[in-house]
C-alpha cells in the first residue's frame, strides 16, 4: 500500500469551494472591484465602469475593451486561465449554457443548444411538438417507479435552469410541475413531456434587447429611450390540484426596453392577511389575491433594484407597477375607507411598503396587455402565443 501527501487543494474535494471563495473574491476586491452585498456574484469597478459577473470560476465581463483586457491580463497573471473571448457578430458566447449573440441592432440570449442537449439526455428526441407548455391540470395517478422518478427529477431540474436563465415562457408550467417533486406520478411525467415537447418546437425563442452604443449606456438613435416596465397578476383559486391547497398563483415580470430581466411564477407566499398566519393560504376574494401578488412583486422588484444598483445600472423611482385589478389599485392607493378587505391587517410592513408612494405607484393596464398573465394560469394557444411574443422573439439557431 502506498501513501501520498497532498501538497494543495484538489478540485472537487469538500474544502475546494470555500478555498476558492476565500481566494478569488478578496483578489478581485484588491484590484478595485466592489463586491455586491445583495448579489454576491456581482463585482463592479466604479472608476472603470467595469462589471464582472462571477459564477464559480466563469467570468462574464462588460465594459470598454481596454478595461476588459486589463482585468483579463491580471487574471491570467494570477491564475491559470483560458484565453478570453469577445462577443461579436461573428463570435457568439456560451456562458453556462446561455448562448449570447448579436447582430447590427440587437443582443440575444438563447437556450436552444441547452434544450437540444436536454432532449437528447432525457431521450425525448421523438416527442411531438406542442404549441403551449401546459394544457391541463396534473391529476391523481399511479406513482412513478425508481427509474422514472429519477428521470422526472432530472427533467424538472433541467427545466428549472431554463426558467432561471432565458425561458420565462415555461415558468408557470415549471411551477405547477415542481409541486409534484415529493410524489411524482405518471400524470406529472406526462406534463414534463408536454413542456419539453413545447420547447422542442419553440427552442429558437430568445430574450432580445436593443444594442447600446460603444461609449455610453444610450440606445441607438433610432431606438426609444431606456424604459423599465413592471407587471403583476394573480389567478384566484384556479389550481384545483390537491397538493396546491387552493392557493393562488402569483405572476410578475420586469422588463428593460421590452427585454425580460426578472420574472416569477409561484403560489401565494410572503404576504398574509394576518402576520401570525403560519402558511400560504387561499383567500376569500380575487381582489385580496391580486393585492398579495402586488406585494410579492414589490419585494422582487426591490431586490432587483438593489442588484442593479450594485452593477452601476440606473433604476426608476417610484416603481410603476402595472396591474389589471381595480380592487388592488384602490388598496395600494389607500383611497377606500369602506372596504371588504378589513381582514387584512394594514399595520403589516408589506402593506406600508405598498402604500409608500415614494417607492411604488400602481398603474392600470388592460388585462390583455398584462404580460404577467403568462405566469398565472393555463392559457389557450392564442392567448399564450400573444403574451409570449410580447416578451420573447424568435431567432433561428445556427
Amino acid at each position: 500500500m502506498l501513501y501520498f501527501r497532498q501538497g494543495g487543494p484538489i478540485y472537487g474535494e469538500a474544502s475546494a469551494p470555500v478555498r476558492w471563495e476565500n481566494t478569488i473574491a478578496p483578489w478581485l476586491e484588491e484590484q478595485g472591484f466592489e463586491r455586491g452585498k445583495t448579489e454576491k456574484s456581482v463585482f463592479y469597478h466604479k472608476e472603470r465602469d467595469l462589471l464582472l459577473l462571477l459564477y464559480v470560476d466563469d467570468c462574464l465581463v462588460d465594459g470598454q475593451e481596454e478595461d476588459i483586457n486589463w482585468i483579463f491580463e491580471l487574471l491570467d497573471s494570477r491564475f491559470k486561465c483560458k484565453e478570453g473571448e469577445f462577443l461579436s457578430k461573428d463570435s457568439p458566447l456560451d456562458y453556462l449554457g446561455m448562448k449570447i449573440s448579436l447582430d447590427d441592432d440587437y443582443i440575444y440570449l438563447s437556450m436552444a443548444k441547452y434544450i437540444s442537449t436536454t432532449l437528447k439526455m432525457l431521450e425525448f428526441d421523438d416527442l411531438k411538438e406542442k404549441p403551449t407548455p401546459i394544457t391541463q391540470e396534473i391529476h391523481a395517478s399511479e406513482p412513478l417507479d425508481y427509474k422514472l422518478r429519477k428521470k422526472f427529477m432530472t427533467a424538472v431540474g433541467r427545466l428549472g435552469w431554463l426558467v432561471n436563465t432565458g425561458r420565462p415562457d415555461v415558468a408557470f408550467a415549471h411551477s405547477r410541475i415542481a409541486q409534484h417533486m415529493a410524489n411524482p406520478t405518471a400524470s406529472a411525467m406526462n406534463a414534463v413531456k408536454h413542456v419539453f415537447g413545447y420547447l422542442k418546437g419553440a427552442k429558437d425563442f430568445t430574450l432580445r434587447a436593443p444594442l447600446y452604443t460603444e461609449k455610453s449606456l444610450t440606445l441607438r438613435p433610432d431606438s426609444k429611450p431606456i424604459t423599465w416596465e413592471f407587471y403583476c397578476d394573480s389567478d384566484f383559486g384556479g389550481n384545483h390540484e390537491e397538493q396546491n391547497k387552493r392557493r393562488n398563483q402569483n405572476g410578475y415580470i420586469a422588463t428593460q426596453n421590452d427585454a425580460p430581466v426578472d420574472w416569477a411564477s409561484k403560489v401565494s407566499s410572503v404576504a398574509f392577511a394576518h402576520p401570525d398566519t403560519g402558511e400560504a393560504h387561499a383567500d376569500i376574494s380575487s381582489g385580496a389575491a391580486e393585492i398579495y401578488a402586488a406585494a410579492n412583486a414589490t419585494y422582487n422588484i426591490l431586490a432587483l433594484s438593489y442588484s442593479t444598483d450594485e452593477m452601476g445600472i440606473s433604476f426608476p423611482k417610484p416603481i410603476e407597477l402595472q396591474m389589471d385589478n381595480s380592487t388592488a389599485e384602490v388598496f395600494v392607493n389607500d383611497t377606500a375607507y369602506k372596504t371588504k378587505l378589513k381582514h387584512i391587517d394594514v399595520r403589516q410592513k408589506w402593506v406600508q411598503t405598498l402604500r409608500d408612494k415614494s417607492i411604488l405607484r400602481p398603474i392600470h393596464v388592460d388585462t390583455k396587455d398584462n404580460s404577467a398573465d403568462l405566469f398565472t394560469k393555463i392559457l389557450g394557444k392564442q392567448a399564450f402565443i400573444r403574451l409570449r411574443d410580447m416578451i420573447m422573439k424568435q431567432k433561428p439557431s445556427i
